[in-house]
């Protein structure tokens, strides 16, 4: 008889692990990860069945209560494997503690004014920068704001 599949963090805990290509930026566990998938947030649980799916730029909570850690983080991927070992590698992460909310205003404010002059391109490699510098800056400000 064959043994059952043993799900993810099954023991209680995910073991996180947030990866940008200069470095590991946090590595805990916890009981509880929230992250900006490409179709809305969503939030992962001991137990969560192995998964790979894509992040666009936003908020990326590890933990809750005084253990909750709160990043600004751009695209990327989030895996979880079977064992609960979950693995966040993202272009860029900032602690939101570490942000400079207003630096993070002004370049918000100059990425779309930015956008704003270059007009509706949507198929030119330029045009999808400006969207991702956009977004980026509105990560930031919202990771220390909200």
């Amino acid at each position: 008889m064959a043994e059952p599949k043993q799900l993810a963090g099954t023991g209680g805990t995910l073991d996180a692990n947030l990866v940008t290509p200069r470095g590991v930026v946090a590595h805990q566990a916890t009981d509880v990860i929230s992250a900006p998938g490409e179709l809305g947030m969503f939030e992962l649980l001991p137990g969560h069945i192995p998964m790979l799916t894509a992040l666009k730029p936003g908020v990326l909570t590890i933990g809750s209560g005084k253990f909750r850690g709160r990043y600004a983080v751009s695209s990327g991927y989030l895996r979880i494997g079977p064992a609960g070992a979950v693995e966040i590698l993202v272009e860029q992460a900032v602690l939101a503690g570490d942000i400079d909310v207003e630096k993070a205003r002004v370049d918000l404010k100059a990425a779309e004014a930015e956008l704003a002059a270059w007009g509706d391109r949507p198929t030119d490699g330029d045009w999808k920068s400006l969207l991702d510098k956009v977004a980026w800056a509105q990560a930031r400000v919202d990771a220390r704001t909200n």
